[in-house]
């Protein structure tokens, strides 16, 4: 464990020397800031509407949660899927180009070691931007009203972020095996952003399928399964979801290091 340790720090040193961490930070905190502006207007708005025609049961209705946070947190879901690629296209296939896999393949290290140590470096990045996603519910909370007290609900809120993390460290996983197969940092990340967002899109299929088929393509939709979190529910079968992915996208890029080690 202490050598995972050990290369996620070293991981993490060079996503902050080179500019891939400031990249994925800035677009999150801009196009976060976009969403939140976005729902927010459209909040204010339907507020005035109801109160211009004097419509207080649809005002008592109205949810920052449901309104501002819920669709912020899916929304950056896809946001993740153009972020990841770009977290994860390095951290093999560079290892790859520069002919330094040989080098840790033959130091007295583990293949799992590689593999986790790599893989907690990105989610230390996935951490931060989580966290960058908080801040604006939190804002929320300090400048909104509610006749309840708090103006978000924030358990509502902390299973949406712990649903978007999940759904990072799913990506990370996916994007982390696909970087162990090249040792071109581009195309690692065309090929990661394609299968992100096949999983996301894959959704918009369903709707013209009945039975199993609609089944099997929602349970592969990535946003259907972070929806529920986002919502304040964690479900099993949301949570298994996504770590199976982990696991699986682990997994893999443990026997694609492993089969460098004995080629």
């Amino acid at each position: 464990m202490r050598s995972a340790i050990a290369i996620a720090k070293k991981e993490i040193h060079l996503y902050f020397t080179t500019p891939i961490a400031y990249v994925a930070f800035f677009a999150s905190s801009f196009i976060g800031a976009w969403f939140f502006l976005s729902f927010t207007s459209e909040f204010q708005r339907r507020s005035m509407q109801f109160m211009q025609f004097q419509a207080p049961q649809f005002l008592e209705r109205m949810n920052l949660t449901e309104m501002v946070a819920a669709p912020l947190i899916v929304n950056m879901g896809l946001v993740l899927a153009f972020v990841i690629p770009f977290l994860t296209m390095r951290l093999l296939a560079e290892e790859r180009k520069q002919n330094t896999m040989e080098l840790l393949m033959t130091a007295p290290l583990r293949s799992l070691d590689i593999v986790a140590g790599k893989f907690l470096a990105g989610l230390a990045i996935l951490l931060v931007i989580v966290g960058i996603v908080a801040i604006f519910p939190y804002l929320l909370s300090i400048f909104g009203t509610s006749d309840s007290g708090s103006a978000i609900e924030w358990q509502t809120v902390g299973a949406g972020l712990l649903g978007l993390f999940l759904m990072g460290a799913a990506f990370m996983a996916i994007g982390l095996f696909i970087s162990s197969l090249t040792d071109s940092q581009v195309v690692a990340a065309l090929i990661t952003f394609f299968v992100l967002l096949l999983t996301w899109v894959v959704s918009w299929k369903a709707g013209d399928l009945e039975g199993a088929g609609q089944e099997v393509l929602l349970y592969l939709s990535s946003v259907s399964h972070l929806v529920p979190f986002a919502r304040g529910m964690v479900n099993l079968e949301d949570f298994v979801y996504f770590l199976s992915i982990i696991v699986l996208g682990l997994f893999l890029t443990h026997r694609s290091v492993e089969a460098r080690r004995w080629a």
